[in-house]
């Protein structure tokens, strides 16, 4: 059996659909139904009922699920075991930072797994939430660190710390001045957004749905530099941490307006593979990203210091 079909067909029980296991596994749905049909055929027998509603297994799918189970946990760790064999945490670490966080996190990562772990091999790389949890999900990363706005099977989320949102607009808005806005305004002003499934318009979507609201969003845009641009020259405003345009703030010449919003915040999560245990240079990265975290929600260097 291909060990690759087996997760896929994993993920598809678990998810209770084809389409949202290849979403939350960064694949395409095509690649996820022809590994699973592949799989049936090479055991020669149906492993999961198909409707307009979704999947779910058969009698001998539940079955393959409680065995498959345990040999992927088995298998991850013993690669998590041979890959840190020796006593000092050594190897390759794969780390995936949404945008927001990327510029204040991966500078410290870096330097403190270089003074206190010399033997790891920290690879960094940038996504949005949706395809950093489906790239832990396929193994492309060993920790995720992203906004979890809800449950996500398969993996194991520790919230880190709370991070207040803005309201981000141009600087000829009020002239780089700072203030606070009630998250009832946010539809008088055109907004650029990420498009669902990012976990922060999801949440959006959720709040204005709740209370009825109706956004004024004037595209979708799913890259954090076009946003910064677009907003730079004007075009939109967009909802954001202040990570996103503290660099200009430093520099004494800020090319965005920010004005929290009043209760609206994000948190900071880590994700890992749920059935994989946290050991070797894993576990020792995991601890330095919390450590940062916890310092960061003690300093809140992500606020303008106006509103500190």
């Amino acid at each position: 059996m291909n060990l690759k079909a087996l997760q896929y067909f994993m993920a598809a029980a678990r998810y209770g659909s084809i389409v949202r296991a290849a979403q939350h596994l960064h694949v395409a749905q095509p690649a996820v139904s022809r590994l699973i049909r592949k799989l049936e055929r090479d055991l020669g027998v149906r492993l999961l009922d198909r409707t307009a509603q979704g999947v779910t297994p058969t009698e001998q799918g539940a079955h393959l699920l409680a065995r498959t189970e345990p040999i992927l946990q088995l298998l991850a760790q013993t690669r998590a075991e041979v890959r840190n064999w020796d006593e000092d945490p050594s190897g390759p670490v794969s780390v995936a930072l949404m945008p927001g966080v990327a510029p204040v996190v991966a500078p410290p990562l870096a330097r403190q797994v270089r003074e206190r772990f010399p033997k790891v091999r920290l690879s960094l790389s940038e996504g949005l939430g949706g395809a950093i949890a489906g790239g832990v999900l396929a193994g492309q990363f060993d920790l995720g660190l992203f906004h979890a706005d809800r449950d996500v099977p398969l993996l194991a989320v520790t919230r880190l710390l709370e991070e207040p949102l803005f309201l981000i607009g141009p600087a000829a808005d009020g002239g780089g001045k700072q203030g606070r806005v009630r998250f009832e305004d946010l539809p008088g002003y055109p907004l650029l957004l990420p498009e669902p499934p990012n976990p922060l318009r999801r949440m959006i979507d959720d709040l204005t749905g709740a209370r009825g609201l109706a956004l004024d969003i004037r595209e979708t845009v799913n890259s954090i530099a076009m946003i910064k641009a677009m907003v730079g020259m004007g075009l939109g405003y967009t909802v954001q941490g202040y990570s996103f345009f503290r660099d200009e703030i430093a520099r004494g010449d800020p090319a965005f307006r920010a004005r929290e919003i009043e209760g609206m915040s994000r948190n900071w999560s880590l994700a890992v593979l749920a059935d994989r245990p946290l050991v070797g240079a894993v576990s020792a990265v995991a601890g330095v990203v919390s450590e940062i975290a916890a310092e960061l929600a003690e300093t809140r260097p992500w606020r303008p210091p106006a509103i500190q």
